[in-house]
Protein backbone atom coordinates (compact mmCIF):
# COMPACT_ATOMS: atom_id res chain seq x y z
CA UNK A 1 0.00 0.00 0.00
CA UNK A 2 1.34 3.45 -0.83
CA UNK A 3 2.47 5.73 1.97
CA UNK A 4 -0.14 8.29 0.95
CA UNK A 5 -2.95 5.82 1.55
CA UNK A 6 -1.34 4.67 4.79
CA UNK A 7 -1.71 8.17 6.20
CA UNK A 8 -5.43 8.55 5.59
CA UNK A 9 -7.08 10.34 8.47
CA UNK A 10 -10.31 9.87 10.36
CA UNK A 11 -12.91 12.34 9.10
CA UNK A 12 -13.71 13.56 12.61
CA UNK A 13 -12.03 16.85 13.69
CA UNK A 14 -9.10 16.28 16.08
CA UNK A 15 -10.70 18.32 18.89
CA UNK A 16 -9.16 16.13 21.59
CA UNK A 17 -5.71 16.54 20.09
CA UNK A 18 -6.13 20.30 19.96
CA UNK A 19 -7.09 20.43 23.64
CA UNK A 20 -4.16 18.24 24.62
CA UNK A 21 -1.83 20.41 22.55
CA UNK A 22 -2.97 23.59 24.32
CA UNK A 23 -2.49 21.87 27.69
CA UNK A 24 0.97 20.71 26.66
CA UNK A 25 1.99 24.24 25.66
CA UNK A 26 0.75 25.68 28.97
CA UNK A 27 2.78 23.08 30.86
CA UNK A 28 5.84 23.16 28.61
CA UNK A 29 6.66 26.86 28.93
CA UNK A 30 6.92 27.11 32.76
CA UNK A 31 8.47 23.63 32.89
CA UNK A 32 11.28 24.63 30.53
CA UNK A 33 11.76 27.97 32.32
CA UNK A 34 12.02 26.17 35.65
CA UNK A 35 14.51 23.70 34.21
CA UNK A 36 16.72 26.42 32.78
CA UNK A 37 16.66 28.35 36.05
CA UNK A 38 17.12 25.36 38.34
CA UNK A 39 20.92 24.78 38.28
CA UNK A 40 23.29 26.48 40.69
CA UNK A 41 26.50 27.74 39.13
CA UNK A 42 29.02 26.25 41.57
CA UNK A 43 31.85 23.81 41.43
CA UNK A 44 30.29 20.33 41.61
CA UNK A 45 30.37 19.07 45.17
CA UNK A 46 31.17 22.48 46.69
CA UNK A 47 27.62 23.77 47.19
CA UNK A 48 26.47 24.20 50.77
CA UNK A 49 23.24 23.15 52.40
CA UNK A 50 21.27 26.08 51.05
CA UNK A 51 22.44 25.31 47.52
CA UNK A 52 21.36 21.67 47.81
CA UNK A 53 17.98 22.68 49.23
CA UNK A 54 17.45 25.18 46.41
CA UNK A 55 18.35 22.54 43.83
CA UNK A 56 16.00 20.03 45.47
CA UNK A 57 13.08 22.47 45.37
CA UNK A 58 13.85 23.38 41.76
CA UNK A 59 13.99 19.70 40.79
CA UNK A 60 10.69 19.08 42.56
CA UNK A 61 9.08 21.97 40.68
CA UNK A 62 10.38 20.60 37.39
CA UNK A 63 8.91 17.20 38.22
CA UNK A 64 5.56 18.66 39.29
CA UNK A 65 5.21 20.28 35.88
CA UNK A 66 7.10 17.63 33.90
CA UNK A 67 5.04 14.58 34.87
CA UNK A 68 1.72 16.09 33.69
CA UNK A 69 3.44 17.36 30.54
CA UNK A 70 4.69 13.92 29.57
CA UNK A 71 1.32 12.38 30.37
CA UNK A 72 -0.30 14.88 28.02
CA UNK A 73 2.26 14.10 25.32
CA UNK A 74 1.50 10.42 25.82
CA UNK A 75 -2.19 11.21 25.37
CA UNK A 76 -1.44 12.98 22.10
CA UNK A 77 0.43 9.95 20.78
CA UNK A 78 -2.30 7.61 22.00
CA UNK A 79 -4.95 9.57 20.12
CA UNK A 80 -2.69 9.60 17.07
CA UNK A 81 -2.44 5.81 17.26
CA UNK A 82 -6.18 5.25 17.76
CA UNK A 83 -7.65 7.94 15.48
CA UNK A 84 -5.29 7.93 12.49
CA UNK A 85 -4.47 5.27 9.92
CA UNK A 86 -0.75 5.76 10.02
CA UNK A 87 1.33 2.70 9.14
CA UNK A 88 1.59 0.28 12.08
CA UNK A 89 5.37 0.54 11.99
CA UNK A 90 5.16 4.32 12.35
CA UNK A 91 2.68 4.07 15.24
CA UNK A 92 4.79 1.47 17.03
CA UNK A 93 7.90 3.58 16.50
CA UNK A 94 6.19 6.59 18.06
CA UNK A 95 5.44 4.59 21.21
CA UNK A 96 8.99 3.30 21.54
CA UNK A 97 10.48 6.72 20.87
CA UNK A 98 8.15 8.29 23.42
CA UNK A 99 9.63 6.08 26.14
CA UNK A 100 13.18 6.72 24.94
CA UNK A 101 12.48 10.47 24.82
CA UNK A 102 11.23 10.47 28.42
CA UNK A 103 14.34 8.63 29.59
CA UNK A 104 16.61 10.92 27.56
CA UNK A 105 14.91 14.00 28.97
CA UNK A 106 15.42 12.81 32.54
CA UNK A 107 19.08 12.00 31.91
CA UNK A 108 19.76 15.25 30.06
CA UNK A 109 18.08 17.26 32.83
CA UNK A 110 20.32 15.65 35.42
CA UNK A 111 23.35 16.46 33.30
CA UNK A 112 22.24 20.05 32.86
CA UNK A 113 21.55 20.49 36.58
CA UNK A 114 25.06 19.29 37.40
CA UNK A 115 26.86 21.01 34.53
CA UNK A 116 24.68 24.02 33.64
CA UNK A 117 25.04 26.03 30.48
CA UNK A 118 25.79 23.06 28.23
CA UNK A 119 24.17 21.38 25.25
CA UNK A 120 22.07 18.98 27.31
CA UNK A 121 19.28 21.53 27.67
CA UNK A 122 18.50 21.03 23.96
CA UNK A 123 17.16 17.55 24.71
CA UNK A 124 14.26 18.60 26.98
CA UNK A 125 13.82 21.75 24.92
CA UNK A 126 13.25 19.93 21.60
CA UNK A 127 11.68 16.56 22.44
CA UNK A 128 8.25 17.73 23.69
CA UNK A 129 7.62 20.00 20.64
CA UNK A 130 8.67 17.20 18.26
CA UNK A 131 6.40 14.65 19.91
CA UNK A 132 3.52 17.13 19.99
CA UNK A 133 4.06 17.91 16.30
CA UNK A 134 3.90 14.24 15.38
CA UNK A 135 0.82 13.62 17.53
CA UNK A 136 -1.07 16.48 15.88
CA UNK A 137 0.21 16.03 12.33
CA UNK A 138 -1.13 12.54 11.85
CA UNK A 139 -4.56 13.69 13.05
CA UNK A 140 -5.08 16.46 10.47
CA UNK A 141 -6.44 15.10 7.15
CA UNK A 142 -5.17 18.00 5.05
CA UNK A 143 -1.57 17.14 5.90
CA UNK A 144 -1.59 13.61 4.49
CA UNK A 145 -1.03 14.41 0.82
CA UNK A 146 2.07 15.04 -1.27
CA UNK A 147 5.41 15.63 0.31
CA UNK A 148 3.75 16.49 3.64
CA UNK A 149 2.98 12.82 4.19
CA UNK A 150 6.67 12.25 4.93
CA UNK A 151 6.73 14.76 7.81
CA UNK A 152 5.66 12.31 10.59
CA UNK A 153 8.48 9.93 9.74
CA UNK A 154 10.94 12.84 9.61
CA UNK A 155 9.70 14.12 12.98
CA UNK A 156 10.16 10.73 14.62
CA UNK A 157 13.64 10.54 13.12
CA UNK A 158 14.31 13.93 14.77
CA UNK A 159 13.04 12.54 18.09
CA UNK A 160 15.44 9.61 17.81
CA UNK A 161 18.33 11.92 16.91
CA UNK A 162 17.71 14.35 19.80
CA UNK A 163 17.14 11.56 22.32
CA UNK A 164 20.34 9.86 21.23
CA UNK A 165 22.25 13.15 21.52
CA UNK A 166 21.75 13.03 25.30
CA UNK A 167 24.61 10.51 25.50
CA UNK A 168 27.37 12.58 23.83
CA UNK A 169 26.07 15.72 25.56
CA UNK A 170 26.57 13.96 28.90
CA UNK A 171 30.27 13.68 28.05
CA UNK A 172 30.72 17.06 26.36
CA UNK A 173 29.04 19.24 29.00
CA UNK A 174 31.29 18.32 31.97
CA UNK A 175 34.42 18.98 29.90
CA UNK A 176 33.37 22.51 29.00
CA UNK A 177 31.90 23.43 32.36
CA UNK A 178 35.00 25.12 33.90
CA UNK A 179 35.12 27.61 31.03
CA UNK A 180 31.36 28.22 31.22
CA UNK A 181 31.55 28.66 34.99
CA UNK A 182 34.35 31.22 34.67
CA UNK A 183 32.42 33.10 32.00
CA UNK A 184 29.28 33.03 34.14
CA UNK A 185 31.16 34.35 37.17
CA UNK A 186 32.67 37.15 35.08
CA UNK A 187 29.21 38.04 33.81
CA UNK A 188 27.78 38.08 37.34
CA UNK A 189 30.71 40.17 38.61
CA UNK A 190 30.14 42.66 35.81
CA UNK A 191 26.42 42.74 36.58
CA UNK A 192 27.06 43.35 40.29
CA UNK A 193 29.59 46.05 39.44
CA UNK A 194 27.06 47.82 37.20
CA UNK A 195 24.43 47.54 39.91
CA UNK A 196 26.78 48.93 42.54
CA UNK A 197 27.76 51.77 40.23
CA UNK A 198 24.10 52.61 39.61
CA UNK A 199 23.39 52.60 43.35
CA UNK A 200 26.38 54.82 44.04
CA UNK A 201 25.31 57.23 41.33
CA UNK A 202 21.77 57.37 42.70
CA UNK A 203 23.15 57.93 46.20
CA UNK A 204 25.38 60.73 44.91
CA UNK A 205 22.47 62.37 43.10
CA UNK A 206 20.33 62.05 46.22
CA UNK A 207 23.03 63.60 48.42
CA UNK A 208 23.51 66.43 45.92
CA UNK A 209 19.78 67.12 46.16
CA UNK A 210 20.23 68.64 49.60
CA UNK A 211 22.01 71.55 47.97
CA UNK A 212 18.77 72.41 46.18
CA UNK A 213 17.05 73.05 49.50
CA UNK A 214 16.97 76.29 51.42
CA UNK A 215 15.10 78.24 54.10
CA UNK A 216 11.95 78.27 51.99
CA UNK A 217 11.94 74.47 51.62
CA UNK A 218 9.32 72.60 53.67
CA UNK A 219 10.39 70.69 56.73
CA UNK A 220 9.40 67.40 55.05
CA UNK A 221 12.07 67.95 52.39
CA UNK A 222 14.76 68.29 55.05
CA UNK A 223 13.41 65.25 56.93
CA UNK A 224 14.22 63.07 53.92
CA UNK A 225 17.89 63.75 54.58
CA UNK A 226 17.60 63.81 58.38
CA UNK A 227 16.15 60.30 58.39
CA UNK A 228 18.06 59.02 55.36
CA UNK A 229 21.56 59.82 56.59
CA UNK A 230 23.77 58.37 59.30
CA UNK A 231 23.57 60.17 62.62
CA UNK A 232 26.66 62.26 63.25
CA UNK A 233 27.80 62.20 59.62
CA UNK A 234 28.25 65.54 57.77
CA UNK A 235 25.13 65.01 55.65
CA UNK A 236 23.03 64.38 58.75
CA UNK A 237 24.36 67.47 60.51
CA UNK A 238 23.72 69.55 57.40
CA UNK A 239 20.15 68.24 57.24
CA UNK A 240 19.53 69.05 60.93
CA UNK A 241 20.87 72.54 60.41
CA UNK A 242 18.71 73.03 57.33
CA UNK A 243 15.60 71.82 59.15
CA UNK A 244 16.38 74.23 61.98
CA UNK A 245 16.45 77.12 59.48
CA UNK A 246 13.30 76.17 57.56
CA UNK A 247 10.93 79.13 57.64
CA UNK A 248 7.84 76.94 57.80
CA UNK A 249 9.17 74.36 60.28
CA UNK A 250 6.78 75.30 63.09
CA UNK A 251 3.57 74.90 61.08
CA UNK A 252 5.00 71.97 59.12
CA UNK A 253 5.81 70.06 62.31
CA UNK A 254 2.22 70.39 63.53
CA UNK A 255 0.88 69.26 60.15
CA UNK A 256 3.21 66.26 60.01
CA UNK A 257 2.25 65.19 63.53
CA UNK A 258 -1.43 65.47 62.69
CA UNK A 259 -0.78 63.34 59.59
CA UNK A 260 0.67 60.54 61.73
CA UNK A 261 4.30 61.17 60.74
CA UNK A 262 5.67 61.12 64.29
CA UNK A 263 8.24 58.45 63.40
CA UNK A 264 9.76 60.85 60.87
CA UNK A 265 10.08 63.48 63.59
CA UNK A 266 12.30 61.64 66.05
CA UNK A 267 14.75 64.57 65.86
CA UNK A 268 12.05 67.20 66.39
CA UNK A 269 13.81 68.37 69.55
CA UNK A 270 16.76 69.56 67.45
CA UNK A 271 14.74 71.74 65.06
CA UNK A 272 14.62 74.89 67.23
CA UNK A 273 10.84 74.73 67.57
CA UNK A 274 8.71 76.69 69.98
CA UNK A 275 6.53 74.63 72.33
CA UNK A 276 3.34 76.34 71.21
CA UNK A 277 -0.06 74.99 72.31
CA UNK A 278 -0.65 73.76 68.75
CA UNK A 279 2.61 71.79 68.74
CA UNK A 280 2.03 70.38 72.22
CA UNK A 281 -1.49 69.19 71.39
CA UNK A 282 -0.41 67.73 68.05
CA UNK A 283 2.50 65.84 69.61
CA UNK A 284 0.36 64.51 72.47
CA UNK A 285 -2.19 63.15 69.99
CA UNK A 286 0.56 61.65 67.83
CA UNK A 287 2.12 60.00 70.87
CA UNK A 288 -1.24 58.47 71.76
CA UNK A 289 -1.61 57.09 68.22
CA UNK A 290 1.91 55.69 68.38
CA UNK A 291 0.96 53.64 71.43
CA UNK A 292 -1.99 52.20 69.50
CA UNK A 293 0.07 51.11 66.48
CA UNK A 294 -0.74 47.71 65.01
CA UNK A 295 2.93 46.82 64.59
CA UNK A 296 2.97 43.06 65.40
CA UNK A 297 6.52 42.97 66.78
CA UNK A 298 6.39 44.50 70.23
CA UNK A 299 10.14 45.06 70.42
CA UNK A 300 9.85 47.31 67.35
CA UNK A 301 7.17 49.33 69.12
CA UNK A 302 9.51 49.66 72.07
CA UNK A 303 12.23 51.00 69.80
CA UNK A 304 9.82 53.52 68.30
CA UNK A 305 8.87 54.75 71.76
CA UNK A 306 12.55 54.95 72.78
CA UNK A 307 13.28 57.21 69.83
CA UNK A 308 10.66 59.64 71.10
CA UNK A 309 12.25 60.06 74.54
CA UNK A 310 14.33 63.11 73.57
CA UNK A 311 11.23 64.77 72.11
CA UNK A 312 9.19 63.98 75.23
CA UNK A 313 11.88 65.40 77.50
CA UNK A 314 12.20 68.51 75.33
CA UNK A 315 8.47 69.24 75.19
CA UNK A 316 7.89 68.50 78.88
CA UNK A 317 10.75 70.78 79.75
CA UNK A 318 9.18 73.49 77.61
CA UNK A 319 5.90 73.21 79.51
CA UNK A 320 3.79 70.94 77.27
CA UNK A 321 1.07 68.81 78.83
CA UNK A 322 1.62 65.29 77.44
CA UNK A 323 -0.43 63.45 80.07
CA UNK A 324 -2.56 61.47 77.63
CA UNK A 325 0.29 60.48 75.35
CA UNK A 326 2.61 59.54 78.19
CA UNK A 327 -0.02 57.36 79.84
CA UNK A 328 -0.75 55.42 76.67
CA UNK A 329 2.89 54.85 75.67
CA UNK A 330 3.63 53.76 79.25
CA UNK A 331 0.95 51.08 79.01
CA UNK A 332 2.29 49.91 75.66
CA UNK A 333 5.82 49.82 77.06
CA UNK A 334 4.55 47.53 79.82
CA UNK A 335 3.14 45.22 77.16
CA UNK A 336 6.50 45.26 75.36
CA UNK A 337 8.13 44.22 78.64
CA UNK A 338 5.67 41.38 79.17
CA UNK A 339 6.17 40.03 75.65
CA UNK A 340 9.97 40.21 76.00
CA UNK A 341 10.74 38.87 79.50
CA UNK A 342 14.35 38.85 80.52
CA UNK A 343 15.31 41.85 78.38
CA UNK A 344 16.35 44.61 80.80
CA UNK A 345 15.98 47.22 78.08
CA UNK A 346 12.20 47.38 78.31
CA UNK A 347 11.76 47.60 82.10
CA UNK A 348 14.20 50.50 81.90
CA UNK A 349 11.97 52.14 79.28
CA UNK A 350 8.96 51.68 81.55
CA UNK A 351 10.87 53.25 84.44
CA UNK A 352 12.00 56.19 82.31
CA UNK A 353 8.45 56.89 81.12
CA UNK A 354 7.16 56.65 84.69
CA UNK A 355 9.79 59.14 85.86
CA UNK A 356 8.89 61.56 83.07
CA UNK A 357 5.20 61.24 83.88
CA UNK A 358 5.73 61.96 87.55
CA UNK A 359 8.02 64.93 86.86
CA UNK A 360 5.60 66.80 84.58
Amino acid sequence: MALASDLQRSPSPPVGSYLLLVTAVLLYMPWLAAMIGAPSWVEPGTGGGETRIAEAWATLYVLVLGIPLWLVLGGLLLLAWRKSLAPPALAASSGILYLLAAIATFGAAQTYFTWPGGWSILVPMLLPPLLALYGLWVRIPALGAGVLRRVPAAVLAGVALVAGAAIPFAMIDPAGYPARLAQHQQSMDAQFARHDAELQEKARQWEDGIHQLGPDSPLAAWLEYVNGSVEGEPLHLEAIDGARKSNSRQADAVTLLDDGRILKLADLWQFDLAATPALCVAYDRALTRLAATDEPIESEVGKQIERQLPNIKFLLGAGCDLASGLATVAKRAEKVTQVNPGDARWPQLVATLAALGSAR
